[in-house]
């Protein structure tokens, strides 16, 4: 050991300085990974939330444009869910041009606690999603509003309840997750880790008491949020917002987490190139107006993410030139140890979400990701039109 340290000791200054640059960057990463995003993790452990308190009344929004196939399929299942409550299921048609409607009408014959409301194809607004849900919220007879898209499949008839519940401990709002239904090829690879990985921050932040967004795919708050976020009246620039900025606009310090696997909804939406391009830019667009202790600490955990791999291909190429063994071995530690705990952290989230880890992928994704965001963000904006409408 002592012979080690002598070796760092008669390092020159600027090896130094680059090793000291990569174990900082190295225990930046590996505090976010330790605290924020194994925080679910822990959480799955001691969670043992069994609340027996009456239950609210909930009314389920749903949008839907053009969803014939899934409203079929999957209105039923959050109509048939076991609730101790009352509950009803309001769903808003986005102008469908094709059957939503004879659908929906036919569900409405048979289920009384179904509630259809519709916002005309030829209404122009900055955001139809928002106004979908505005109308929506305006015609539910209860507070406690869960909400998730016409394309979305609970994963159990517990689902409901398992959100809900969070409800009687105090939280205004519950932050559920939700999984893509899997695409093949390396677009659903990528699709599954960018998933995973926004899931396990946004949870894993508001476990540990900064709740900055969840996901409108899965999602509760009560009314009383909406009218202190001012109907997403702050915002409506914006496509979406409803899950995020939100939380803000209504100052909100805490917020329930469900991590039950019965909780999760599967998105049977399939996602392309463009559409997943313009999902984040979406959310970058939001992020701009996220509180700036939240903004400083998402962009330090991406800066010191490069910063640790741009130091390390830097490191490994020039202590193997130089045949510095010291500072090579020193490299592959650090590479080693973030990329072993890393592994253990996604692996296990993965697992909870009920999706495909990728270890060796995710080096890739890992690297990619903060570069495509930023490409998207800067360059990649010259010349294209921003979206405003809702799926159009």
């Amino acid at each position: 050991m002592s012979e080690i340290l002598q070796q760092l000791i008669d390092m020159e200054l600027g090896y130094q300085i680059l090793l000291a640059a990569l174990f900082l960057f190295l225990f930046v990463q590996l505090y976010y990974y330790l605290y924020y995003f194994a925080a679910p993790l822990r959480k799955l452990k001691e969670d043992d939330l069994k609340s027996t308190g009456k239950r609210p009344n909930v009314s389920i929004i749903v949008c839907a444009q053009n969803e014939q196939e899934h409203l079929q399929a999957f209105i039923p299942k959050l109509l048939s869910q076991k609730y101790a409550g009352k509950f009803e299921v309001v769903v808003v048609n986005d102008g469908s041009t094709d059957d939503s409607n004879d659908v929906l009408e036919r569900l409405a014959q048979q289920h009384s606690n179904l509630k259809i409301s519709f916002l005309p194809k030829a209404a122009k607004y900055m955001s139809r999603k928002k106004m979908c849900l505005s109308i929506g919220i305006k015609a539910a007879a209860y507070d406690t509003l869960v909400f998730t898209d016409a394309d979305c499949e609970p994963t159990s008839d517990n689902w409901l309840d398992s959100i809900v519940r969070h409800h009687n401990s105090g939280n205004n709002v519950v932050l559920g997750a939700a999984r893509y239904k899997k695409t093949e090829g390396k677009m659903g690879d990528l699709i599954d880790y960018d998933n995973l990985f926004c899931t396990m921050q946004y949870m894993g932040y508001a476990i540990c008491g900064k709740p900055f967004r969840g996901t409108i795919l899965n999602l509760s708050y009560n009314k009383s949020v909406y009218y202190k976020a001012k109907s997403f009246s702050q915002h409506l620039n914006l496509e979406s917002g409803e899950d995020d900025i939100i939380l803000k606009d209504a100052n909100i310090q805490n917020a329930g987490v469900e991590l039950g696997t019965g909780a999760i909804t599967v998105c049977h939406r399939a996602l392309t190139p463009s559409s997943y391009r313009h999902a984040k830019e979406q959310r970058a667009d939001n992020e701009k107006l996220y509180r700036n202790g939240i903004k400083c600490s998402l962009f330090i955990e991406r800066a010191s993410r490069m910063l640790f791999y741009l130091t390390c291909i830097t490191s490994l190429l020039l202590f193997s030139v130089c045949m510095q063994w010291i500072g090579l071995a020193l490299t592959v530690f650090a590479f080693l140890l973030r990329y072993i705990i890393q592994n253990v952290i996604l692996g296990n989230n993965a697992k909870w979400l009920g999706v495909e880890s990728h270890p060796f992928g995710q080096l890739f994704f890992d690297f990619y990701l903060p570069i495509y965001e930023f490409y998207i963000n800067t360059f990649g904006r010259i010349g294209r039109k921003k979206w405003e409408m809702w799926r159009e």
